[in-house]
């Protein structure tokens, strides 16, 4: 109990020692960088809303992005965060949805694949807690653009791929998700991890909702 008691203490001194030290919150050092990222998706569909029910229709895939950011210090280790990126993601129907749609017509798989666009704006804040040691936390909202978008159905007599975008398309092109995350840089590596929650309607019939959400895992290099 005492070595437990004594452990406690000095781990809180470590701790007011650390935060004593202005650059953990307050690095003079701070500057503008450019950075590169690539990161894995998990893309994660929600429910299908209509009239107060929900239909859980689709299951999570998997994608990537790959691009850049620009970081620019604004006050002490605050900072925002702008970035362009390319996508490219897929989810795909359950299979218990995958049933006789029309006569002759037997399902295997429905996908749904999207590649296009991200412009992420992040609002964090660093705590340099080790000399090269950084870890942050960030939050902010993101763009996304989608360049196409593909229905693929394969069956056991049929094989079609079709855009879900324009007049003949279901769902929307653009859509708007809040981002919040937490990453670690080490010089001039980067690691983070990332929650996406989407805030947009994707479907044009306004008497359903659906909307895509996603995490992802990150990494890249700080110029």
């Amino acid at each position: 109990m005492k070595k437990l008691i004594i452990s406690a203490i000095l781990f809180t001194l470590a701790c007011v020692s650390m935060a004593a030290q202005d650059h953990v919150f307050n690095n003079p050092d701070n500057k503008p960088y450019f950075g590169v990222r690539i990161a894995y998706d998990m893309t994660c569909p929600g429910n299908i809303d209509f009239e107060d029910v929900k239909f859980d229709f689709f299951r999570g895939g998997s994608g990537f992005e790959f691009g850049g950011i620009f970081n620019l210090p604004v006050v002490a280790n605050f900072y925002i965060e702008p970035g362009l990126k390319l996508f490219y993601g897929a989810y795909s129907m359950k299979k218990d949805w995958l049933e006789v749609i029309q006569d002759d017509i037997i399902l295997n798989s429905l996908s749904i694949r999207k590649f296009g666009m991200r412009v992420p704006l992040m609002l964090g804040y660093h705590f340099d807690i080790l000399e090269g040691l950084s870890l942050s936390v960030f939050t902010g909202p993101e763009l996304e653009v989608g360049f196409s978008a593909k229905e693929c159905i394969k069956g056991h007599n049929i094989e079609s791929s079709e855009s879900v975008y324009g007049d003949d398309g279901g769902m929307k092109r653009v859509n708007i998700l809040w981002n919040a995350g937490i990453r670690l840089s080490s010089g001039h590596f980067y690691f983070d991890v990332t929650c996406m929650s989407g805030l947009v309607n994707m479907l044009k019939d306004s008497e359903m909702k659906f909307k895509e959400h996603r995490s992802s895992f990150g990494i890249g290099y700080n110029f």
